[in-house]
């Protein structure tokens, strides 16, 4: 390999008041470069640490020492380079990713990236093969996107904050761009984000870009007292991004799209996967972080939440999917075609809370919700309506399907409340009744309710007296989980067994309920 040094190395400038000294300190500061003076001349001069550019191949690695300008490399780099940044060294933000014809991916990674697997998630342990990118200035992040960057990959980088003062995220790839200029072409891939130790960053990724991923990080921390903080947060612009395989915490929400108002309908987040994620709440936030929910939807469509893991939301339900025009300027908010299934969710107060209007501003209505195959653990001590710890609390909305879910809950199976909802099927499903089953102003034994609820089965986890079971007919319950037949409840694996009774008693000769097995994590 060739190797050719840049022409970036010692800039002089002369420096002959205090003034004008202290003036540069403050610039090398925020520059990472050194000053020195040159005794001969008498004259002061800022010197950063040279890139050096390696020719491999048809690409080129623009190696940045520690002190060296990442800014300038980027700016430098070319479609398919490399930027490597020194393994354990810190550099300091804003780096701005500009705008310019990239066709292939410009790559920022650590030096020992290849100690990093591809495909693996990374954890805090492996902070060592990382090299760090730190915001320092008050309010602005680590890494930007300007108008329209694209093409620009990060791996192995640990995105922090140097100092305690606010900042809004970590990352921010776009924020109030059009649909024509967006950012786009964005990936973080086994990176590790978090705030200063004593700090407030109020999310990991603010995520206004195209055609992003992000998976196999981890990122963790963004929770705080008096603060709604995110891990991820998309509210406008989002379109075809994908959040693969990673760990994340958020106080309010681990993850979260809508929360403000765009600018027009053409920047309702779309075209949205979530897959194989381990969303949490650190034990030690419980009565001291503002907490809200695990996941949660305002304004967004076309939204795949898949073979997640979700665990510890002490208040309030774990999802919430409910349309909120924010601010009151984007009557066009809406939630549509979105698909909650394979994911099992442990301790979360409630179950789903789904609201198809803004009850407060305009809104369009929310259409086309499915709800398949989760498997929800311990759903008890929340705030819902009459008992909490309630699988579904709905108002609202337009085709609303809830099918093979097995839910141990001790609230309601579903409250109904305000505007009843069109086209709402819960079927196939095994859950627990709660102390009022399904609760609302809903006549139990009219023709609607009973094409409502079909096929489920329930568990009198209460123990309450037959006379109040409260469900239409069609739907069958026993007094207890022995009675259904699960596969190993004690080893939480709530798959039916061969011998139980109400296997292949589901739509088409499936089973109902879920049929997912144990967590790993969950068996820890």
């Amino acid at each position: 390999m060739m190797s050719v040094k840049s022409k970036q190395g010692v800039r002089k400038r002369p420096f002959r008041h205090g003034l004008w000294l202290f003036i540069a300190a403050v610039v090398l500061t925020v520059a990472g470069g050194t000053l020195a003076f040159d005794a001969y001349s008498g004259v002061f001069g800022i010197i950063v640490p040279r890139l050096e550019i390696v020719q491999n191949g048809e690409f080129r690695v623009i190696k940045v020492p520690p002190g060296g300008s990442v800014q300038a490399a980027v700016e430098k780099a070319e479609s398919g380079d490399i930027v490597e940044l020194q393994a354990g060294a810190i550099y300091f933000g804003e780096i701005k990713l500009p705008n310019k014809r990239l066709t292939d991916f410009v790559t920022i990674q650590s030096s020992a990236a290849d100690k990093l697997p591809a495909g693996k998630r990374v954890s805090p342990a492996q902070k060592a093969s990382m090299a760090t990118i730190a915001a320092r200035v008050k309010g602005r992040p680590a890494v930007s996107a300007s108008n329209g960057a694209n093409h620009y990959r990060f791996i192995g980088i640990e995105f922090t904050a140097a100092t305690a003062d606010y900042n809004y995220a970590l990352v921010s790839f776009g924020s109030g761009e059009t649909a024509v200029n967006l950012p786009h072409d964005l990936e973080i891939d086994r990176s590790y984000l978090h705030p200063y130790k004593s700090g407030v960053v109020r999310r990991g990724i603010a995520l206004n870009s195209a055609a992003t991923i992000i998976k196999n990080s981890y990122i963790e921390g963004f929770g705080y007292p008096g603060e709604e903080a995110q891990g991820i947060c998309g509210w406008t612009g989002t379109r075809n991004v994908s959040i693969i395989n990673n760990y994340i915490e958020g106080g309010a929400e681990n993850i979260m799209f809508g929360g403000s108002d765009p600018a027009s309908a053409d920047l309702i987040p779309i075209d949205i996967e979530i897959r194989g994620n381990h969303l949490n709440k650190p034990a030690e936030w419980n009565g001291k972080a503002s907490l809200k929910t695990l996941f949660e939807l305002k304004n967004a469509r076309r939204v795949q939440f898949v073979g997640n893991l979700l665990t510890n939301n002490w208040v309030g339900s774990a999802f919430r999917i409910t349309i909120r025009n924010q601010d009151g300027g984007a009557p066009f908010s809406t939630i549509e075609d979105v698909v909650i299934k394979d994911n099992i969710i442990d301790k979360a107060a409630d179950g789903i809370n789904i609201l198809g209007k803004d009850d407060t501003h305009p809104s369009q209505t929310l259409k086309r919700l499915t709800i398949e195959n989760n498997l929800f653990l311990n759903l008890s001590g929340g705030n819902g309506f009459d008992g909490s710890g309630y699988f579904i609390q709905i108002a609202d909305g337009e085709d609303v399907t809830i099918s093979n879910n097995t839910v141990l809950n001790t609230g309601n199976i579903v409250t109904f409340y305000g505007v009843q909802p069109r086209g709402f099927v819960f079927r196939d499903n095994i859950t627990g009744h709660g102390s009022y089953g399904v609760h609302g102003p809903i006549d139990q034994r009219s023709t609607s309710a009973k094409a409502m609820f079909q096929n489920n089965l329930f568990i009198n986890l209460n123990r309450i007296p037959s006379g109040d079971y409260a469900f239409p007919s069609g739907n069958s319950i026993v007094s207890g989980i022995n009675d259904v037949g699960f596969s190993n409840p004690s080893g939480k694996d709530f798959r039916l067994s061969p011998n139980s009774k109400y296997k292949g008693k589901g739509r088409g000769g499936k089973n109902i309920g879920s049929d997912l097995g144990p967590s790993v994590a969950l068996q820890q």
